[in-house]
């Protein structure tokens, strides 16, 4: 597993994450991606697309600019794939798996505080704030992140064999869990 991949969207997700990267003109295909039609997103096919059509949404306090505050929030909200407002044991275990490496420990009923079966939103900032993490994605260590910063992380967690390169099936893989990309 990478150790700073994705850290989403992402997911992300993502997406990651994170979702984090909903586009203003619905969903997208790895087609509309690829520009030079080759089958592979270069990394700045994905910087360009990405950066257009998403970083936008991260913006939570919409002040032009990613903080933690952002960061977390989207984060968290791109890892709630069934948009309950609450993280699921497999939805932690699927966002830790591309996320947070050594940043924070993988074990659900600790970071679950309160006891209830979901990670709420109090208790992942709770984990993640004191951590490196937001540090990693913040490449100049300005406090912010800026959208190139954003998208190279994205397409970094999304390159999952680390060819420099996004494959179809490495899109499909966080297309089928984040599907409003």
């Amino acid at each position: 597993m990478k150790n700073l991949k994705f850290q989403i969207c992402i997911i992300i997700l993502s997406g990651v994450m994170v979702k984090p990267v909903l586009s203003q003109q619905g969903n997208l295909t790895f087609q509309d991606w690829d520009k030079n039609n080759d089958d592979l997103l270069s990394r700045y096919e994905f910087v360009d697309k990405f950066t257009d059509n998403y970083v936008d949404d991260w913006d939570v306090n919409d002040d032009d600019h990613l903080d933690d505050e952002d960061f977390f929030r989207k984060s968290y909200i791109a890892w709630d794939a069934n948009k309950d407002t609450v993280l699921t044991e497999e939805e932690w275990l699927f966002g830790y798996d591309y996320n947070f490496g050594e940043f924070v420990v993988d074990d659900f009923v600790a970071i679950d505080i309160n006891e209830d079966g979901f990670v709420e939103y109090a208790e992942y900032y709770a984990a993640l704030r004191q951590t490196s993490y937001f540090d990693t994605w913040d490449v100049d260590n300005d406090n912010y992140l800026d959208q190139f910063e954003l998208a190279r992380l994205v397409f970094n967690s999304w390159d999952f064999d680390d060819s420099n390169f996004i494959e179809i099936d490495e899109y499909d893989a966080f297309d089928s869990y984040y599907l409003d990309i």
